[in-house]
């Protein structure tokens, strides 16, 4: 039982220690880059002369 209780806590941990905050960091960077800049004509190929 004691095992079973240590693995839940250590899942737990490590949800809010590194699944979270990646969860929170890419809404963020969602927020602040809502559209995809789409690619420029100056990195289209060019026709050859």
């Amino acid at each position: 039982m004691l095992a079973i209780a240590a693995g839940a806590a250590f899942v737990g941990l490590f949800a809010l220690w590194v699944i979270v905050p990646r969860f929170i960091l890419r809404r963020h960077n969602d927020e602040t880059n809502p559209v995809a800049i789409a690619p420029q004509e100056d990195f289209a190929p060019q026709a050859a002369d």
